[in-house]
Formats: structure tokens, sequence, C-alpha cells
């Protein structure tokens, strides 16, 4: 019966006897072997989209830090050990540090300026606006009522 099975094998669907040891690529099962995706290619994308995220959103302060700093966790996933770094990889982990670092300093510039921007009548009325567009309350009653922090109305 093996040898039945082994008969079967050997003829292929044209009838014609197969040749096994044929150098013609297409029927070697050398040739024909399933490639695989290189180890992390999604965490590599992701990290440089991350990071190119990060630097584009740095403006909104708030959004680039954990844009950036899932940037910097999907270069190092792809990281393996004995292995150089990819060039995507650090890529993505130099627009992240750039995003995390410039989404900072666009907030520590907002707290600091804040209390000066206040001051000025423009500013001030456009805020009012906005809070009552929002809350139903000026930017003072905002933050007497949800922080607890009185601020000094200028008149």
């Amino acid at each position: 019966m093996d040898n039945f099975q082994n008969d079967q094998n050997n003829w292929g669907r044209s009838g014609q006897q197969r040749d096994r040891w044929n150098s013609n690529a297409s029927n070697s099962s050398y040739y024909n072997q399933p490639t695989h995706r290189p180890y992390g290619q999604g965490f590599l994308i992701a990290s440089l989209v991350c990071g190119i995220v990060s630097v584009t959103a740095c403006c909104t302060g708030i959004l680039s830090l954990p844009l950036g700093s899932l940037g910097i966790l999907f270069a190092l996933l792809t990281y393996r050990k004995g292995k150089k770094m990819n060039g995507t990889a650090l890529t993505g982990i130099v627009l992240s540090v750039m995003g995390i670092i410039t989404g900072v300093s666009m907030l520590i510039y907002s707290f600091y300026m804040l209390p000066e921007m206040l001051k000025d009548p423009v500013f001030r009325h456009q805020t009012d606006i906005m809070f009552e567009q929002m809350y139903g309350m000026d930017f003072a009653e905002f933050m007497e009522e949800f922080y607890g922090y009185e601020i000094d109305v200028p008149e």
C-alpha cells in the first residue's frame, strides 16, 4: 500500500510523472518556502506613526505626551538583544522624544503665561465667552466652583 501512495504522489495533475529532482524553481520545495514578515514590523510602523503624530500634536501639549510615550514603547518592543536597532525604530524614538519635549515646554509656557494673559481685557473677554459656551459660566466662576481657586477680576 505504501508503494501505491508513493506512486500516486509522484504523478502530477496533468497525468505525467513528476520529477522530484528537476531544477525548475517552481517545482522545488526549497524555493517555495513561506515568507515571514520581519520581527516587530507592526511595532516599527506604530512607533513611527506615534512619533510623527506626537510632533504634529505638540501644540496641544497634553496629546503629545501619551503619543510620544507610546512611540518610545513600541520602538523598544522591537529591540532584540544582541541586534542593532532598526533605523525606523530610532526615527520613531527621536520623533517621540521631540514631541514629548515640545509638549511639556508648551504646557509649562501656558501655565506660566496664563496669569499674565488673563490681565489683558481682550483675552479675558474671549476666555469668558468660550467658558460661557462650554460650561455655562465665565472663567472666574469655573475656577472657583471646580478648583476652589479665586481669580481677581479686573474692572
